[in-house]
């Protein structure tokens, strides 16, 4: 799949940030890659658009039992559990390219 492709999966990526704010299973559906990946290229994207004066914005994970925000989290996988009142119940993160 990726030979046929006219960008790289990580350009596919930031293009479709560009476009507006994505989930990560947005991200994953846009680009035809698994979500479970897409956490590690946003890692090397994050870093490849501070290069370019750039900036990966990302709206932080909010409990939805809470509404704790997960504001100083510097992974981009999702949280186990909310630290506040110990429920799984996490909306998702939005990324998209400032």
């Amino acid at each position: 799949m990726p030979g046929e492709r006219n960008n790289t999966i990580r350009q596919a990526i930031i293009a479709c940030l560009r476009e507006g704010p994505k989930s990560m299973r947005g991200i994953s559906q846009a680009v035809s890659v698994m979500e479970r990946d897409v956490p590690g290229h946003l890692e090397s994207i994050e870093k490849t658009l501070k290069s370019q004066g750039e900036r990966l914005h990302v709206e932080p994970f909010r409990c939805r039992s809470c509404g704790y925000v997960f504001k100083n989290r510097k992974k981009f996988t999702r949280p186990g559990k909310c630290p506040e009142c110990r429920h799984s119940h996490i909306e998702n993160a939005l990324f998209h390219v400032e």
